[in-house]
């Protein structure tokens, strides 16, 4: 099916194209996991050339529109991260528990080992400072991403931070939210191949209206991550499914730990009049016993 090779499609046309339709093939190409969600102005952007000529090029290769392109760039990579086809060619090509176990280790450590490399002290530091500062926290994941947003609202609950979940797919009330924010509060995106339409949508709203966030992605220039005030990246790579969160788990229980060292005076002053109010309530209990 010809929306199954929208690469083989640009290939086979590129001996036809002109330079700058050239610099646009080999962009989609080299990025087909992000192009499908871009809108054509940052498309533009990121490629430099015009959004014209981006157009033209969809007529080039034999496409109708823009949006037709975006289609199909989609649909490849549903295909190529279909859960079930991974699956199954993944656990045929093992042959023992063995190897797929040392496999799936191997992953693992590769994953943790390039987040802690894509990551700097500084960002993480920035981050921090900006959840620290924020009047509220608000989080935002879709799919699995949600387990991690889940889990990072609970962990800065516990440390006294104002912060809520966005259920995105709840329009009403993300909407009324959203009416309540403003440039004092910070916000948490976290999206991952197959990325979220609803994280992205939400990320351009944010850059509309000058509130600052922060993406949790694949990629510096993921489509959530291209106008974030910082960015921080994980790999995701699995052996069966099409994404582990392990590393991206990591990446936030690092950050949290950082923002707890940065808050441990205000952190002590909570605590010290968290135990009082314990001592008090458990007094009470001892006496009524």
């Amino acid at each position: 099916m010809i929306i199954l090779n929208i690469i083989k499609r640009i290939t086979n046309k590129t001996h036809q194209l002109s330079n700058k339709q050239k610099v646009i093939a080999n962009y989609l190409i080299q990025n087909k996991d992000k192009v499908g969600f871009m809108i054509l102005k940052e498309m533009s952007e990121h490629i430099g050339v015009s959004e014209v000529t981006i157009l033209n090029f969809c007529k080039s290769i034999g496409l109708d529109s823009f949006t037709e392109m975006k289609k199909q760039f989609q649909e490849l990579i549903k295909k190529e991260l279909h859960v079930p086809n991974k699956m199954k060619s993944s656990l045929e090509e093992f042959d023992n528990v063995h190897d797929i176990f040392n496999s799936t280790i191997q992953i693992q450590k590769l994953n943790l080992e390039k987040m802690i490399y894509n990551n700097t002290i500084d960002t993480l530091q920035a981050v921090c400072q900006s959840i620290e500062k924020a009047r509220t926290v608000y989080i935002c994941g879709s799919g699995v991403s949600k387990i991690i947003a889940d889990y990072l609202n609970h962990r800065l609950r516990l440390i006294n931070i104002d912060s809520r979940v966005l259920e995105i797919s709840d329009m009403a009330l993300v909407s009324r939210e959203l009416t309540g924010a403003t440039e004092e509060d910070y916000f948490i995106l976290i999206s991952f191949p197959i990325y979220s339409h609803l994280v992205i949508n939400l990320s351009r709203y944010l850059t509309e209206k000058s509130y600052p966030y922060v993406a949790l992605t694949d990629h510096s220039e993921s489509p959530i991550a291209i106008h974030a005030k910082n960015v921080l990246t994980c790999n995701y790579d699995s052996l069966v499914f099409y994404n582990f969160i392990s590393a991206a788990i990591c990446l936030v229980e690092l950050m949290l730990v950082i923002l707890c060292f940065n808050m441990k005076d205000r952190m002590m002053i909570n605590l010290k009049a968290l135990e009082e109010v314990q001592r008090s309530l458990l007094k009470e209990i001892y006496y009524n016993e």
